[in-house]
């Protein structure tokens, strides 16, 4: 019976130690997993902040190139300058950057819609997409004022679920194009590589710098250019740059009109890797003669 009874709570002992080192275990796991936890999140943070200084630091060197090209090339912006060459990736301390600038005024500016001009061209643009002209009214509709703090036109969107109103003002992003009737993801998808939303100056519309403007862009500019013409502009200027008309233009009697060969805006994007932590920057740069600043900034999203 004694012996029994010791061989019991020898084995009561032995649970409990069992159990004991269990639980030891369990909290030792659960600290480490927390501490190891937290260790990540600070390198995320820590990471995170030295890609955006990358990626201002980036800026800050794109302004420097964009003043420099102005200083030597004075009568036009061209794909053969130095902003338009595409580098590398930079290798920086635990990571890289990546960058890129593009002339946004090789693109046709959404907000030119406010005008009759830029009515009229992005119609045009639409038909060499082979897309619905009409789909320009949608657009204007959408930027019109109205008459009131509720604009005639919300009613396509008043009805939808969720209901919105019409942004009444010209648009800030491209992405606002996803909101207005008719333009579906296919569409947008189509169209927007071609696009951009800019400020309009004094209410003019912004010229299309025909030196970067692809052909689509080109045939905007005109009900009268063809794919083919638009295309014979595009060899022009590849051994030089436009500063003027050209030839196939003047051989067509095409006005010179809603175009130019100098650009005052460039979108600059810069990706920076740190680590496991990536950071997209989207910068709207503005070129005023040689100087050049950030008057839109985002991260993440364009």
């Amino acid at each position: 019976m004694r012996t029994a009874s010791l061989e019991r709570q020898r084995g009561v002992a032995l649970i409990t130690a069992l159990v004991v080192m269990a639980i030891a275990a369990a909290i030792a796991t659960a600290m480490y997993w927390r501490d190891g936890l937290a260790t990540r999140r600070t390198a995320a943070v820590v990471q995170g902040d030295q890609a955006v200084e990358y990626a201002l630091g980036a800026e800050g060197w794109a302004e420097q190139i964009l003043a420099r090209d102005a200083k030597k090339n004075t009568n036009a912006t061209s794909l053969s300058q130095d902003w338009a060459q595409q580098l590398p990736p930079l290798p920086v301390d635990g990571g890289q950057i990546l960058g890129k600038l593009e002339d946004l005024q090789g693109r046709f500016n959404i907000n030119n819609v406010s005008t009759p001009a830029g009515q009229a061209q992005f119609r045009n643009l639409l038909t060499a997409l082979g897309l619905d002209p009409m789909l320009e009214q949608s657009v204007a509709d959408w930027m019109s004022t109205g008459n009131g703090a509720i604009s005639a036109n919300d009613d396509n969107y008043t009805r939808l679920q969720p209901a919105y109103l019409a942004g009444q003002r010209p648009m800030d992003s491209i992405s606002e194009l996803q909101l207005v009737a008719g333009f579906t993801p296919q569409i947008y998808a189509q169209i927007s590589p071609y696009l951009c939303a800019l400020p309009l100056q004094n209410g003019a519309p912004t010229s299309i710098n025909i030196n970067t403007a692809s052909v689509p862009v080109i045939m905007a500019l005109n009900n009268h250019i063809s794919a083919d013409l638009a295309s014979q502009v595009v060899g022009e200027r590849g051994s030089a740059a436009l500063t003027g008309a050209p030839q196939a233009f003047t051989q067509a009697n095409i006005p010179a009109t809603g175009y130019g060969a100098n650009s005052d805006y460039f979108l600059l994007t810069v990706v920076a890797q740190i680590g496991s932590t990536h950071v997209t920057l989207y910068s709207l740069l503005w070129r005023q003669g040689t100087s050049v600043s950030a008057i839109r900034r985002t991260f993440g999203t364009l």
